[in-house]
């Protein structure tokens, strides 16, 4: 806007409020025709800056797009029809960080008999920028669904279909600096999964062990009906 009405300033003065009417009116229309640049300079200026927006503007709208269906994803719940018609498992983290969030899936989808299932993950935190990358993947983003929740709180769980589901992993990352606190807290987040089991469920509870105590800590899980 500012560039157009200083290069006219050679030909025909435009105020800065013509020069703003300029710019909203060719770049959401097509424009009435009834303010031009009259000089070359401000002309060229003006298909430099359409040819631009035709490249940028697409790709800003598809961010923000994928932002909000992320932010919608994140908030709302897995369907219960995709999980009664569908099989999928719930990961159940306190941080999400790229490392831990790549092994598991390399390592689950590893197995041919798992490439139908799909991950639900419920981390408490939100998408750093690096797994926010991967996920937007297409070899991920149809295969992993990430929702801003705690294993603690039984909405959460609600939220994950964890009645549904074939399997919880519970997963603390190999850079915690107190392993034992980790492994703690594993075991207490895998009380309120193991409870939201429906009874006689084939179900399984899956956790990393992190120190021989914890081993303890999961005898009351075990009796549970995720098993």
């Amino acid at each position: 806007m500012c560039g157009i009405q200083h290069l006219e300033r050679a030909g025909e003065n435009l105020s800065l409020f013509k020069s703003f009417y300029f710019c909203i009116v060719t770049f959401s229309t097509v424009g009435y025709g009834d303010v031009t640049p009259k000089i070359w300079p401000s002309q060229l200026l003006v298909v430099i800056m359409i040819c631009v927006a035709l490249v940028v503007l697409p790709l800003q709208f598809e961010e923000l797009v994928y932002l909000w269906m992320e932010r919608q994803k994140s908030g709302g719940n897995y369907s219960r029809h995709r999980a009664q018609t569908e099989k999928h498992v719930v990961l159940c983290v306190s941080s999400l960080k790229i490392d831990l969030l790549m092994d598991f899936l390399n390592e689950f989808y590893a197995h041919p008999r798992l490439q139908d299932y799909y991950v639900v993950i419920l981390c408490p935190t939100e998408m750093d920028l690096q797994v926010r990358r991967v996920l937007q993947i297409p070899l991920w983003s149809q295969r992993v669904i990430y929702l801003q929740g705690s294993a603690l709180k039984d909405q959460d769980l609600m939220r994950a279909k964890m009645d549904d589901a074939e399997a919880c992993f519970i997963l603390s990352s190999r850079n915690e600096v107190d392993r034992t606190a980790a492994g703690r807290l594993e075991s207490l987040t895998s009380i309120p999964p193991a409870n939201s089991a429906p009874p006689r469920s084939s179900s399984g509870l899956f956790l990393t062990c992190s120190h021989p105590e914890q081993d303890y800590e999961l005898d009351d899980v075990r009796n549970s009906p995720l098993d």
